[in-house]
């Protein structure tokens, strides 16, 4: 039976991930280093899931976040699977991360998204806007508020709202 106590280490790693997303960076060299600095936090969680260290929501959880900011789409679905677990165990930020790890890895495997939730930063304009394509024509109406996804307009605001002129 897995431990009942939250992994502190990948706890670390995640307060780490997310720390490295609190600004924008503005330079392909400084993306360069968060995508290596994304690749060591990846390695060393594949080290604890061998190790048999993931295993309460909040570990879940965890991963998953750090799996969404991997590289390669088995990274994205790796992340959706962990939510999936995770909101099926009671934690309720990862039913969102659920919707936008599995538009990520339809994204990447060349497919439209279909709750709305990857964004990308265009340059020209010095803004956030949706990735496209999407296709939402399946989605149930009250899907999207069961995954906590907002609306897209709301989505934008918040994203926007981080950037300092």
């Amino acid at each position: 039976m897995p431990p009942e106590t939250d992994n502190l280490k990948l706890l670390e790693l995640y307060q780490a991930d997310q720390k490295d997303r609190d600004r924008v960076y503005n330079s392909a060299a400084e993306v360069e280093e968060l995508r290596q600095r994304d690749a060591q936090r990846k390695a060393s969680l594949v080290e604890m899931i061998s190790r048999g260290e993931v295993n309460t929501a909040n570990d879940l959880y965890h991963a998953a976040v750090i799996f969404l900011h991997g590289h390669e789409p088995k990274d994205f679905l790796a992340g959706h699977r962990y939510a999936m677990i995770a909101s099926i165990n009671g934690h309720r930020a990862a039913r969102w991360l659920a919707a936008s790890s599995l538009d990520r890895f339809l994204m990447a495997n060349g497919m439209p998204q279909i709750y709305g939730t990857q964004f990308e930063f265009n340059e020209e304009e010095g803004k956030y806007q949706l990735r496209l394509p999407i296709d939402d024509s399946h989605i149930l109406a009250f899907e999207k508020k069961f995954f906590n996804v907002p609306p897209v307009i709301e989505r934008l605001a918040q994203l926007n709202g981080r950037i300092k002129a």
